[in-house]
């Protein structure tokens, strides 16, 4: 079923989940640091990097600002508005110059409040695999429709749990997910299994060829 028509209080329910959460916490993903993977992406790129960037579920904007203070153009979206208000504090704390670059979006990931953005990187970390199975299509499609040619995709993502693969609610990926998602749409750079956090993750990096 796709997103747009699962029951209102069902997507209520989530967002207050999420608000709560950042009201209250506790928050374990927060760490106000940008993983290393990200940063050795960047080190790889063009020393001048340009075009626009969006952080999908982008919390407290720790990801955003960094990508913004390389000089993107740089877009956090997020559902919860409690996460917004404390990524507006952390914008209000930088240089004016990546002030500039740097916006926010309340929106729910799965139906991205863009068309054809065409942007150089979309990166999620831990977004995409809390969000129902039934709207994972719909999510991938947002990020396809709105990735520039030669643009990438940068996911990090929970496994989803042997006893858990009958759950397609379950928080956490299946082994072929990101491939049925996203391919041949997006190609897959590369796939690496991360360091175990909470679960057994992985760093997924895909492009858009074209």
């Amino acid at each position: 079923m796709p997103q747009e028509n699962q029951p209102l209080m069902n997507r209520n329910e989530r967002r207050a989940e999420w608000e709560a959460r950042y009201r209250d916490g506790p928050r374990p993903w927060d760490t106000g640091i940008t993983p290393p993977e990200v940063v050795a992406f960047w080190q790889e790129q063009p020393p001048r990097p340009q075009g626009l960037c969006i952080d999908i579920g982008c919390g407290t904007g720790t990801n955003a600002a960094y990508l913004a203070g390389l000089g993107l153009t740089a877009v956090g979206v997020d559902l919860s508005l409690n996460a917004l208000a404390l990524s507006q504090q952390r914008r209000e704390t930088l240089p004016p110059a990546v002030r500039q670059r740097l916006n926010f979006a309340q929106a729910d990931v799965s139906r991205l409040p863009f068309q054809k953005a065409n942007a150089v990187y979309m990166l999620d970390i831990g977004c995409f695999h809390a969000i129902p199975g039934d709207a994972r299509r719909d999510y991938a499609n947002g990020v396809v429709q709105n990735l520039a040619a030669g643009g990438h995709f940068h996911l990090y993502a929970f496994d989803k749990l042997p006893e858990e693969k009958a759950d397609p609610d379950a928080r956490g990926l299946g082994e072929t997910e990101v491939i049925d998602l996203f391919t041949p749409a997006l190609s897959v750079v590369d796939i690496v299994r991360a360091r175990p956090d909470r679960r057994p993750c992985r760093w997924y990096l895909l492009r858009k060829d074209g």
